[in-house]
């Protein structure tokens, strides 16, 4: 079967595995066993830290197939952004001027270095080995984080973020970066990213323009790209606005690429989660043809995510077949939340 949990330090061989398998490209999870360790350790202390409000914890969870104990994807969620480093994104404004001189308007757009996300919470790291983009799989893994966020609901602020990637071209260029920030930076894109994951971004503070950048006096290559998604980051995009996420004019720094936000009460799996007692089990065959849900359960470090058909009692517990109590380490009479798949 297939479960997402908290990441475990045991699980380091396997998570290099899908740090090498992810990169180049994803700047979160670099495949570097001292870097990975670091994440690992973090992530379990902010399991294991007594939380009165949201702060600088990091939250790592991971997809294993249970039936070969193989790791096959990652997600995460940072608590609260700007409590050990400040983020920075770029808000993409209209301007309009008129001369009465000339009878002559003009709009145009421009980037202004922002804070904007500062204290929201970040759905980030979200990979799965190609092998495994079948059967919802994506979904489970994007959409555990939701419930994790649900069950936990003290350890998150208001609002959520999520940053995609941005277009690059077939040689791998991003055409913003390449216009901009390689002009206050002197290095590459990949080298840039690198650096502020695992270094942080008080470089960009120093050396970005504070002042609005007129998106027009940009090449034109640039200009197309500023809140495109690349190709393979359009399922991820449509996905997110199916959650509730909304683009609100803000871009990554780096590539341009559109940053989405929602109130996390207002998630689309948050919404329709619901919490029940497990009241005992189901035989698999008498769940054929019904629907699949996503069942989560636990505290915050035994939290498991699995897909299962499950049965509704009229007093509103459920039955759930015996693969699922020991997919998720529960029994009778536990609780769950569970919502449509």
């Amino acid at each position: 079967m297939i479960i997402v949990r908290p990441v475990e330090i045991t699980d380091i061989d396997h998570l290099m595995e899908i740090a090498l398998a992810a990169s180049p490209g994803m700047t979160t999870l670099p495949p570097d066993r001292e870097s990975l360790e670091r994440k690992i350790l973090i992530s379990s202390k902010s399991i294991t830290s007594t939380i009165k409000e949201p702060g600088s914890e990091v939250y790592l969870l991971v997809m294993e197939d249970t039936d070969t104990g193989k790791l096959v994807g990652t997600a995460s969620i940072i608590a609260k952004l700007g409590m050990d480093d400040q983020f920075y994104s770029y808000k993409l404004n209209k301007q309009t001027q008129y001369s009465r001189q000339i009878n002559k308007k003009v709009t145009v757009e421009t980037l202004h270095l922002t804070n904007h996300f500062e204290g929201f919470a970040e759905v980030a790291t979200l990979y799965l080995t190609d092998a495994y983009r079948k059967n919802g799989n994506g979904k489970l893994l994007a959409r555990s984080r939701y419930l994790f966020m649900a069950q936990f609901r003290e350890r998150f602020p208001d609002n959520v973020m999520a940053d995609l990637r941005g277009y690059f071209d077939e040689n791998g260029r991003s055409p913003f970066w390449e216009a901009l920030g390689r002009h206050f930076f002197d290095m590459s894109y990949s080298e840039a990213d690198l650096y502020g994951a695992l270094n942080g971004n008080q470089f960009i503070a120093d050396l970005m323009p504070k002042h609005p950048i007129y998106v027009n006096l940009l090449p034109i290559e640039a200009r197309d790209v500023i809140g495109r998604p690349n190709d393979q980051g359009k399922p991820a995009l449509a996905m997110l606005e199916k959650e509730g996420f909304r683009n609100n004019g803000q871009v990554d720094i780096f590539d341009g690429a559109p940053s989405v936000d929602a109130h996390i009460d207002e998630l689309k799996t948050i919404k329709d989660s619901h919490k029940a007692r497990v009241s005992g089990t189901v035989a698999a065959m008498a769940l054929q043809g019904e629907p699949e849900y996503l069942v989560c359960a636990g505290d915050i470090g035994s939290y498991r995510v699995c897909i299962s058909s499950l049965m509704i009692e009229t007093d509103g517990s459920v039955l759930l077949p015996q693969t699922a109590l020991d997919a998720l380490k529960i029994g009778i009479p536990d609780f769950i939340r569970y919502c449509a798949s």
